[in-house]
């Protein structure tokens, strides 16, 4: 039926949820239409996906006025800033500017305010820029060298010595046998003059000082910040005019620590993975975590530099923590006692977050972003500690046109290999359409970047564009996967290009053994790690009969020897080191093996991609040509590594979805403006 679901635990709670969605939403039920699946009318359009709603990405405080601050992707790709003032929102960022670091080349930490003034880095020239007011034009603080050589992220500004200190990303000197240096510098916020502060690491990551305190993330290759990273300690004293740091030392070492903070001038906080989760832990009890849950807590994400997974509240001295489905209000002085669980004040204003993130705290007044509900998009929104109320900040819940669509989402596990692997898992929902007696849907399995990434069940209308036609979509989360502690994301370890096949080929099985999807209409696609995913496993297995690749790796020893210093030793832990296993490499790789391309195949890249650059996708579209499989290319000029405008995410899902029409043999019900020419159907 339309949610395609029968008997059995797992089955049964998703069609009593779907019926009680459909009492819900829909007041006077309409005929019900019984129609091919894949070929139903949805009002979820192109436009909602890509050009009617903001993308939220985070949340800082004004260290002085406790002014809440946020930024927002625009349909244009752009990034601005946004504050509340007398109950209205305000957009900071002028048209030509666009709040985005390119640090790591993933950034994150874009900007901050204090006392009232907004600093940003801009992402066409990686200036830092100072702005007083929403109507003010920026003023650039440091100097534009040109190809954004120096790039900044995380920065705050320490007002002991009234100096920007923040993370530093030289180019200068960079070139293919010498990488750039990162530092940790000091900014004067009126002459723009900098110096070194922290030097020596490859990487530096959760910088915070207070005083003559600084305390900081490092790491070196071939580690990744999930892998082992070191907490230190400086001291900062003005010495000839300028402001240095001296007694450095570390803290912590030998386990992954991803965020740090001092919340009072004797003790620090920190998030570290060393009891196998990542938990929040304080300096003086450093035997057990601060609370303990054996799941991830604290925002555990290190591909950019993330947003605060917990907060200290002064006016209480208690720490609140996000965990999964929890927010946490945790005793500061007394360890592993818990007040409350703030999520269910969430819940009597039916919000049912399933990740809180980007914890921030001013007052009594805790903010956060909630992600997980399929009922809300990413949500940014307050608690009043003393008064309990909840308060959001935009406008999250979508339209009556939108939400008819959208039912609960299931976590799956599944049998795989040596253990267990997961999802979630998205059934068709259309309350105006049934599919054909003794069919099934289509399945779409969407693979994660990374590989160290995750799914996330949140409202993304991605996926509801694809169920609310008729397909069946699972967002895969394999063996290696962040979320589900550090034995299970070591797995990967060596393994990338055999755990992602095997677990994707083995979740798919799983749908189809249960009955909940057709074997011969298993589609697949992804981005970055999840593009190599996807081609890998139409080269190197036969369960997919169609996949499209998102700007994916296709050649694993090409991506090793070209790709940017955050990865440029990523594959040493995820495959082995060069030139030693470059035989497991080549094996590996889809490129090597274009002729084994067992099902069509499509591809998206965009042209400025300097993580994945756009012969990945050139040779593997020109293998599937000479190979005679079902074929399209299309490439987005503009766009990097990941798609931001509007125009390029409508066409890179238009085309998917009218390829695997065509491969699948269902008539769209909408009319495919500017379609890719498609090959070898």
């Amino acid at each position: 039926g339309r949610c395609c679901f029968k008997t059995g635990s797992f089955k049964l709670s998703y069609y009593n949820e779907y019926k009680s969605y459909l009492r819900l939403h829909c007041s006077t039920m309409t005929k019900v239409k019984v129609e091919k699946y894949g070929q139903w009318k949805s009002d979820i359009t192109l436009d909602d996906v890509a050009s009617k709603q903001d993308h939220l990405n985070s949340a800082v405080l004004d260290a002085v006025t406790g002014q809440l601050f946020w930024d927002v992707q625009k349909p244009s790709g752009s990034t601005i800033i946004v504050s509340r003032q007398d109950g209205v929102d305000v957009e900071w960022t002028p048209d030509g500017f666009s709040a985005v670091s390119m640090v790591h080349e993933y950034g994150g930490g874009a900007y901050f305010a204090h006392d009232g003034t907004v600093y940003f880095v801009n992402k066409s020239d990686q200036v830092l820029y100072k702005q007083d007011s929403p109507k003010a034009k920026p003023v650039a603080i440091t100097e534009d060298l040109g190809d954004s050589n120096l790039r900044y992220a995380i920065g705050h500004l320490n007002k002991t010595f009234n100096k920007i200190i923040v993370v530093r990303e030289d180019h200068r000197k960079a070139d293919k046998e010498h990488y750039c240096i990162n530092t940790i510098v000091a900014i004067d916020p009126t002459t723009g003059e900098q110096n070194i502060l922290i030097e020596g690491a490859d990487f530096y990551r959760s910088m915070k000082s207070c005083g003559n305190r600084l305390i900081y993330v490092s790491w070196d290759m071939p580690n990744m910040p999930w892998d082992i990273t070191s907490l230190s300690e400086a001291e900062l004293v003005m010495k000839d005019g300028k402001l240095v740091a001296e007694n450095i030392k570390v803290l912590q070492t030998g386990n992954s620590i991803l965020q740090a903070s001092i919340p009072l001038e004797d003790s620090y906080l920190y998030l570290s993975d060393k009891n196998g989760y990542y938990n929040v832990w304080k300096s003086g009890n450093d035997d057990k975590p601060h609370f303990h849950v054996k799941q991830e807590s604290g925002s555990p994400y290190g591909w950019d530099f993330g947003m605060p997974g917990y907060a200290y509240v002064k006016s209480k001295n208690q720490v609140v923590i996000g965990a999964k489905k929890k927010l946490l209000l945790v005793d500061y002085s007394a360890p592993q006692t818990r007040d409350r669980n703030l999520a269910k004040i969430c819940k009597q204003q039916n919000y049912r977050f399933k990740v809180f993130a980007n914890i921030l705290c001013h007052g009594n007044v805790v903010y956060f972003i909630g992600l997980g509900d399929t009922g809300h998009l990413p949500t940014l929104a307050k608690i009043d500690l003393n008064t309990n109320l909840m308060t959001v900040y935009n406008d999250s819940t979508p339209d009556e046109s939108i939400s008819r669509y959208i039912s609960a989402v299931q976590d799956v596990s599944f049998d795989t290999g040596d253990g267990k692997a997961y999802g979630f898992y998205y059934p068709p929902c259309n309350p105006d359409f049934e599919g054909e007696p003794g069919t099934k849907p289509p399945l779409l399995m969407k693979v994660h970047g990374g590989p160290t990434g995750m799914a996330e069940p949140s409202l993304d209308l991605k996926i509801r564009y694809f169920t609310s036609r008729g397909f069946a979509v699972f967002d895969l989360d394999y063996r290696g996967s962040s979320g589900y502690g550090r034995d299970f994301r070591r797995k990967l370890y060596k393994m990338w290009g055999v755990y992602d096949l095997d677990d994707a080929v083995n979740a798919a099985n799983y749908l189809v053994n249960e009955g909940h999807v057709d074997a011969d209409k298993v589609a697949i696609d992804g981005g970055s790690a999840g593009g190599f995913t996807t081609m890998a496993v139409m080269v190197y297995r036969d369960t997919f009969k169609a996949g499209v690749s998102y700007y994916g790796v296709s050649d694993l020893k090409g991506l090793a020897e070209h790709t940017h210093k955050f990865e440029a030793r990523y594959l040493d832990q995820m495959i082995g080191k060069l030139p030693e296993d470059e035989k497991v490499y080549d094996e590996r790789s889809p490129i090597t093996h274009p002729e084994r391309i067992t099902g069509a195949i499509g591809f998206l890249q965009g042209l400025d991609d300097f993580v994945v650059p756009p012969p990945q996708s050139d040779k593997m579209f020109e293998a599937a040509k000479e190979k005679g499989v079902p074929t399209y290319y299309v490439t987005f000029e503009g766009e990097g590594h990941g798609f931001v405008k509007a125009d390029s995410i409508q066409r890179s899902l238009s085309s998917e979805i009218l390829f695997y029409s065509k491969v699948f043999k269902f008539a769209l019900a909408d009319k495919i403006e500017n379609p890719p020419i498609f090959y070898n159907i």
